[in-house]
């Protein structure tokens, strides 16, 4: 085992590059391995943002592509956020499941979805994921 694998977010961030790089199943098992980490060592902090990549890689991944599990896994993910007032974790995953619930015909829920996180928000939107979040919501309530 590598030193940096000890660690959940180097565990996290290997299995997003694994993912764009096309390795779904060391990418899938990374994020399982971190998921599991988190559980043992009681260390959940980022929990959600795992649960939120995972469930992109079995949105994504034609092998392993289940759009439950995704379902699942942003739901957890929202869940786990929440629970911790984890904003940042819950806006990126909120941006997921918008970007599902557009590709699946769902504007509404969608826009729904981003902007009951988006509204949390007070300070701070300048940072790259309320930027985005902005620009899907626009895009959303026009379609």
């Amino acid at each position: 085992m590598l030193a940096a694998d000890r660690f959940l977010l180097p565990l996290g961030e290997l299995a997003s590059c694994l993912g764009e790089a096309g390795e779904v199943p060391q990418r899938l098992a990374a994020v399982n391995e971190a998921l599991a980490r988190c559980e043992a060592r009681d260390e959940q902090w980022y929990q959600a943002e795992l649960l939120r990549i995972k469930g992109e890689l079995l949105l994504h991944a034609s092998e392993y592509r289940s759009v439950v599990g995704t379902e699942q896994c942003f739901d957890r993910a929202l869940r786990v956020a929440r629970s911790q007032g984890a904003l940042s974790w819950e806006l990126r995953t909120a941006i997921s499941l918008a970007r599902l619930r557009a590709s699946q015909g769902r504007p509404a829920e969608a826009h729904h979805a981003l902007a009951s996180v988006y509204e949390k928000f007070t300070e701070g939107f300048e940072i790259a994921d309320l930027r985005i979040g902005k620009t899907m919501m626009a895009q959303l309530s026009t379609e």
